[in-house]
């Protein structure tokens, strides 16, 4: 029987759901929990032609949205399936066997697994119990053999963020030492501080983005990447021909023409988010801020966490319960939405929370 490669066979990966979520409260994956009206996705689609379906997709026109968007040349535009294809193909693009990159601890997932495929190290910087962490701990990690420093911003599932003052740093210390800087702002609109208006400065960085989270795509798998086109014309490489389906960029398109819709929903969650804040500390359960929309809760004791995941599950509600952090916890993520859902959530949490003292 042929062997895989060692960083494939090492590699441990956390399996999840195939099918049944679409029935359920979808608090898991900080998806857009409500989707678009009928109405909507029937304009969506609107214009699906004979040709549409049998001709190559042809994604010209989503460059130029996004290029206009951010007022940026088409060179500067890399579009994907999924940001975290864009991800990927940077990391097999610029590291070889032996090489490190550098990320939070906990952070997004692919980043080790990315890391792994490619043969590189590794190197973690961990958060604190109370999620405290200093970039001044980044840039000591920073090092002969680095390669890439990737920063989710906001951080999942910390929901922490860096300050702009922070990445700025990151980022001249990186180019100070040839290291590629890829920054992540796949919650981006929860959060609208973006690096990439410094792109024109620093060649060494990247940007990515996703339609998954606030755009209310995730289904359709797309992202994108904003950086020097002395980059992405290297990453591109590796991308297959057709690597977007014809579906993906006619909604992309939409929604990038219909920003209302994603402001609508920023909206909604926030509130939901004041809600369920407000409802947890009168319960006496600890919260940390968060910059996304999603939420981490610490409830304290495994026979609590026990009961609750227990219920939820009963009510037909999913939670984010693989959070892999550098200490002992009994934390949960929930992902935010609008105060219909969190009162729907929060109606399951009450009783099984003990009493506040």
């Amino acid at each position: 029987m042929p062997q895989p490669r060692s960083g494939i066979r090492d590699l441990v990966r956390i399996s999840t759901p195939q099918s049944g979520r679409y029935e359920r409260l979808r608090l898991d994956k900080n998806e857009n929990i409500s989707g678009f009206s009928p109405e909507i996705i029937q304009e969506m689609l609107s214009n699906v032609s004979p040709h549409f379906l049998a001709a190559y997709p042809e994604p010209g026109v989503l460059y130029q949205k996004i290029a206009k968007k951010h007022d940026l040349p088409e060179s500067h535009v890399l579009v994907t399936a999924g940001s975290e294809m864009a991800i990927r193909y940077v990391f097999e693009t610029y590291l070889d066997k032996g090489d490190e990159v550098v990320f939070l601890d906990p952070s997004f997932a692919m980043f080790e697994v990315f890391a792994n495929i490619c043969g590189a190290t590794s190197v973690r910087i961990p958060f604190g119990p109370n999620l405290s962490l200093s970039v001044d701990d980044i840039v000591a990690a920073i090092g002969p053999k680095t390669k890439i420093v990737a920063i989710a911003n906001p951080n999942n599932p910390t929901g922490t963020v860096l300050s702009e003052t922070d990445l700025l740093r990151l980022a001249e210390h990186c180019e100070k030492y040839d290291v590629l800087f890829l920054v992540d702002e796949a919650y981006f609109y929860f959060h609208p501080e973006t690096m990439f208006p410094h792109l024109k400065r620093f060649k060494n960085m990247v940007v990515t983005r996703t339609f998954s989270k606030a755009l209310g795509l995730a289904s359709i798998r797309l992202g994108y990447a904003l950086g020097s086109p002395e980059i992405l014309s290297f990453v591109a490489k590796l991308q297959p021909i057709d690597h977007c389906n014809a579906f993906a960029l006619k909604l992309g398109e939409y929604i990038l023409d219909h920003e209302n819709l994603i402001g609508d929903y920023v909206n909604q969650v926030e509130e939901g988010k004041d809600l369920v804040v407000a409802q947890l500390s009168r319960l006496g359960v600890r919260t940390f801020p968060t910059a996304a929309n999603f939420l981490l809760i610490d409830l304290g004791n495994a026979p609590t966490k026990s009961r609750i995941l227990a219920a939820c599950s009963q009510a037909g509600i999913l939670l984010g319960t693989h959070i892999r952090l550098p200490f002992e916890n009994q934390f949960v993520r929930i992902s935010l939405g609008p105060r219909e859902a969190m009162e729907r959530l929060l109606k399951v949490l009450e009783p099984e929370l003990p009493p506040v003292r």
